[in-house]
């Protein structure tokens, strides 16, 4: 378990820290200041990368990367990729990928400053789930927008090559995700790996906040108690902890085709909604959802702000949110969506 926080400070809600203008953070932040995909191009033996398919497996394998890095300015990198997850690293055709730097080599670049990146490519070559990137994308927007205690991510425009198989190469969209610990130190905390935290030893308006979103976008695939798509940040204060959730491909707003509920919850699909969040006080769940009636249209504006998403697929995520609105805008199922909970 978690230590526990300081007594008397348990359940007071904080306003969350505030980042840190440092040089040397926003440096390696520099990746993440523009919405405009990347232009890229990944090859190497992808064939074997693709197999490796171990979730415990280290073994890096050697690739070449350009990129624009303006309109007319293409850079050259060496990388090594390394194969992460777990449910698509086992599914996908092109899985999700670890990306290793050599620093000196990016110096000055768009990637300058990072040692390490997390790469969410489309998984599969059918056209929805290159639409699913998009939309799971826009959800790390949509969390920036709602909490700076949260990952910024950037949309990428990938070919991949194979030299070895000509035929298989295929432009299509992927996302980066800023590093955790990058995160972390814009809000002067630190990365807490520590599992058995319970929502009672969060930061209360940030687990609200977090909640809530998870409800929002349909979302079960989480536990903060087993850092299972959570990360826990602490303070440079140490008074609070801070949840923070990523990963979120298994939501119902992105709607994967190789997505199901946990057999265990009483749903049948991930586009049913289910509150899996803690037991929030009246007057902090209507503060909470103040905060996501204000930002509603920005969030909205971030599905909309994606140039390459269909309007028909675009269409179907806001209706997705729609329910979610008009569900928040009704007490009595508000009371029965986000307060049973306090009733067990």
């Amino acid at each position: 378990m978690l230590s526990a926080i300081p007594a008397g400070l348990a359940g007071q809600a904080a306003a969350p820290p505030k980042p840190d203008k440092s040089d040397s953070v926003h440096r390696a932040a520099r990746l993440f200041r523009s919405t405009e995909p990347v232009v890229m191009w990944l090859e190497g033996d992808l064939k074997s990368v693709f197999k490796d398919r171990d979730s415990m497996s280290t073994k890096r394998h050697p690739a070449t990367m350009r990129w624009l890095e303006q309109e007319s300015d293409t850079q050259t990198t060496t990388i090594d990729l390394k194969t992460r997850g777990h449910f698509r690293l086992r599914t996908c055709s092109v899985v999700p990928l670890k990306v290793y730097f050599d620093k000196e080599k990016t110096k000055g670049s768009i990637f300058g400053g990072e040692g390490s990146l997390k790469l969410t490519p489309h998984c599969q070559k059918a056209d929805r789930y290159a639409q699913n990137i998009y939309i799971e994308y826009a959800i790390y927007g949509m969390y920036n927008i709602l909490t700076p205690i949260s990952l910024q991510a950037r949309l990428a425009t990938v070919t991949w090559i194979d030299p070895k198989d000509p035929k298989s190469t295929v432009t299509r969209p992927a996302f980066w995700t800023q590093d955790e610990e990058d995160m972390a130190k814009e809000v002067r905390g630190t990365i807490l790996m520590q599992q058995g935290g319970t929502a009672s030893q969060m930061d209360p308006r940030q687990m609200a906040i977090t909640d809530v979103f998870q409800y929002m976008i349909a979302n079960t695939d989480h536990s903060l108690w087993a850092l299972h798509n959570y990360r826990i940040i602490q303070t440079d204060t140490s008074v609070n902890y801070f949840p923070m959730a990523y990963d979120f491909d298994w939501s119902g707003l992105v709607d994967a085709p190789y997505a199901f509920p946990d057999s265990r919850l009483p749903i049948k699909r991930t586009t049913d909604r289910l509150y899996r969040g803690g037991c929030h006080p009246p007057e902090l769940i209507n503060e909470t959802l103040k905060l996501f009636r204000e930002k509603k249209d920005a969030m909205y504006g971030v599905l909309r702000g994606i140039k390459d998403l269909t309007p028909a697929r675009l269409k179907e995520a806001i209706e997705f949110l729609d329910e979610f609105y008009k569900m928040i805008d009704d007490p009595g199922q508000v009371n029965r969506e986000l307060r049973r909970v306090c009733e067990r």
